[in-house]
């Protein structure tokens, strides 16, 4: 419960006028019976409820007009309730009456004002000897008034002296509470600092976790998708690996075919060497059979040219004949004419001599016989010696041509040896072949295992990384949440008050907003100095600002925006001026914006250092970059403020970027830097939306 001053003394006035209000109804109350009664007249009742009721009235309206929690209400109090008091003692019969300003008396401990009851306690004191005197003086005075006043005198010190020390009892223990609980305040503001460093932290925590969670989604997703593809690919791997098996299979049956092919081969080209040197062997044969033939061919020539001689010869001798055989017909001729001469003495003559012409005409006949038998003997023997002429020369020709085929058959012979050894090499290749085709069987069978093992465990883990990427949706939802939970403590710290140009430091990036008649205008700049409530700014462009215009002030303090609406500046010339804020800054926790995968080579300039090194961007956004880099200069760069310029980039406008690293991660020797930007860059949104969301 928020302590509240006027409202607790609010609260005290109504306890005390109720306690007043009840005293006082019971007196009424009862006096109204005594009147009934007859021991009462009509006007004491009449003052009684005046200066019971009165005052009463009196300390309500002015409750009504200055308010419940009025000061002077416990003055009221105090005298009305006194003249009440005194009222009732000094018309009471009875001792105990005094014991009435008791309770109210009691109230006015809350009121927590010493002084009070000392006047209270001093009142009572008079009015309490005031009756006494009133009794001893009206001769009211009996055995026991002297110990009643005592008693009564004696009561009203000792409870207003245990209220006085009640009071200063309370006091002290509220002060030492107080001190207490300012103390544990005082703990709580450094709490409260920490807290506020720590929420500053935590938001620059859970910005690096988000922006690693959209990185790291970014690259779920291209795992999911390269595993989509690696399955499908996978697939088709195992298809063709399946093909390949059956068609190894195929190529394992054609090579036994061919094994059992070259085996026959083998056996085939033992047997046609065989053959082949019986062939030569023969051909040796024939062609000593040949040079056989030729030489008895060259007898027959040599027989068949004696035979012509002789046959010459013959002929001559025939010829011979031809001429004897002439004469002797001749001589038969000249003997039948001597004989036809001689007459009868001839005619045994002329017999002989028609026996000799009939002997020489058979002989000429004969030798006519004989000339035409020679003489197609001859004719014979002509085309004989033609043929055996032929003959020869076809079997010169056919010796020449068996001994090249004897040599060629030769050449065979050797080449089919050369064959049989070279095939007898291919059949022991072919079985290593054979050999190897069936290891290579068994290890596409393994392949064929492993790769079902490898489809099992990349469904495995493209089920692993569609959960990864379901729970970095919940990650992020929750990153989120967080973000919007600690910017709200960042925003009600700053509304208590907790948050302020003590935060502000040297170097922070600052606008300053200058609104007047002519329109409304924004200068940049840094932080050059900021004390109590004091900023000193270097702007980026001269400013003129005159008394009536309006001005506002926003600073970039970490991840929040500090903004002081009502600001006086002050010139110091050129493009200083001093800022003087009133009050405590609205504070607003920085907006996250989407992020942007590029992949442009960078240049990146840490400014403190002066150091210029090489890179590649990550991602842009509104509010931040990401770049990675080899160079060592950024391991401990963290808190550096850096400018990025992009390279080949399509928009020269945007590609310049200013920012403050705030995270560095190495991944093995690779730094990847993200940084957060000193303003938010409504252009780099634009663009973002434009080309990223399209």
């Amino acid at each position: 419960m928020e302590y509240n001053e006027k409202k607790f003394q609010a609260l005290a006035n109504k306890l005390a006028l109720g306690i007043w209000i009840a005293i006082t109804s019971v007196l009424t109350i009862a006096y109204a019976v005594e009147v009934l009664m007859g021991k009462k007249e009509i006007l004491f009742y009449a003052i009684f409820l005046f200066l019971g009721w009165a005052p009463i009235v009196l300390g309500i309206l002015l409750m009504k007009i200055r308010g419940a929690h009025t000061r002077l209400f416990k003055e009221i109090i105090a005298i009305g309730y006194g003249i009440f008091f005194a009222f009732v003692l000094f018309t009471a019969d009875s001792a105990i009456t005094f014991t009435y300003v008791f309770p109210v008396a009691g109230m006015i401990i809350l009121y927590k004002d010493r002084g009070l009851l000392i006047r209270l306690c001093g009142a009572n004191i008079l009015v309490v000897i005031a009756n006494f005197v009133r009794i001893l003086v009206t001769g009211q005075k009996t055995a026991t008034t002297v110990t009643d006043f005592e008693v009564q005198l004696a009561c009203t010190i000792l409870c207003y002296v245990s209220y006085i020390m009640a009071q200063i009892y309370l006091t002290k223990s509220e002060q030492a509470l107080l001190s207490s609980v300012e103390g544990n305040l005082n703990k709580v503001v450094k709490t409260i600092e920490s807290v506020k460093g720590a929420s500053n932290s935590i938001v620059d925590g859970v910005t690096v976790v988000r922006e690693l969670a959209e990185e790291n989604m970014q690259s779920a997703n291209n795992v999911v998708d390269s595993m989509a593809q690696l399955t499908t690919n996978n697939g088709v791997l195992r298809d063709k690996t399946d093909s390949s098996m059956e068609m190894t299979r195929s190529i394992n049956m054609q090579v036994e075919n061919a094994a059992n092919l070259i085996q026959e081969i083998v056996v085939l080209m033992q047997q046609s060497v065989s053959n082949a040197k019986t062939s030569s062997a023969q051909l040796e044969k024939v062609v000593q059979s040949t040079n056989e033939m030729a030489q008895l061919s060259s007898e027959v020539e040599q027989i068949l040219q004696e035979f012509r001689n002789e046959f010459d010869m013959v002929k001559e001798e025939t010829g011979t004949i031809e001429k004897i055989t002439s004469q002797t017909n001749l001589l038969a001729l000249n003997a039948s004419i001597e004989a036809a001469r001689a007459g009868e003495a001839g005619k045994g003559f002329a017999v002989v001599a028609d026996q000799i012409r009939e002997l020489s005409t058979g002989t000429k006949d004969s030798s006519t016989s004989i000339m035409d038998a020679l003489t197609h003997l001859e004719e014979t023997s002509d085309k004989m010696m033609k043929s055996i002429s032929k003959t020869l020369v076809l079997i010169n020709t056919t010796l020449n041509n068996v001994v090249q085929a004897n040599e060629s058959v030769t050449n065979i012979t050797q080449d089919s040896i050369k064959l049989g050894e070279n095939i007898q090499v291919v059949d022991e290749a072919m079985q290593e072949v054979e050999k190897s085709n069936r290891n290579m069987v068994d290890n596409m069978q393994q392949v064929t295992e492993v790769m079902h093992l490898m489809t099992e465990s990349i469904a495995d883990a493209d089920e692993n990384t569609k959960v990864m990427r379901s729970k970095y949706e919940e990650t992020s939802a929750n990153v989120v949440s967080i973000e919007n939970v600690v910017g709200k403590l960042v925003e009600e710290l700053g509304a208590g008050g907790f948050m302020g140009v003590k935060d502000v430091q040297a170097g922070m990036f600052l606008t300053l907003t200058v609104a007047n008649a002519s329109g409304r205008n924004e200068y940049k700049g840094h932080v050059a100095e900021a004390a109590e409530d004091t900023v000193v700014a270097n702007l980026f462009e001269e400013v003129s600002v005159h008394k009536t215009d309006k001005c506002s002030l926003n600073i970039v303090v970490e991840n929040e925006l500090y903004f002081w609406d009502d600001i006086k500046v002050h010139s110091e010339g050129n493009k200083w001026v001093k800022i003087v804020t009133q009050g405590n800054p609205k504070v607003v926790n920085r907006r996250k914006h989407p992020r942007m995968p590029i992949s442009n080579s960078c240049t990146l300039t840490l400014r403190e250092k002066g150091v210029t090194v090489s890179g590649r961007t990550v991602n842009i956004s509104a509010g931040g970059f990401a770049f990675a880099s080899y160079d060592e200069v950024l391991k401990n760069a963290k808190g550096e403020n850096v400018t990025m310029k992009i390279q080949n980039f399509e928009s020269e406008a945007l590609s310049e970027m200013k920012g403050c690293i705030i995270r560095v991660t190495d991944n093995n020797g690779q730094y990847i830097v993200g940084c957060r930007m000193l303003e938010e860059r409504e252009d780099v949104l634009e663009y973002v939306k434009k080309h990223y969301f399209e």
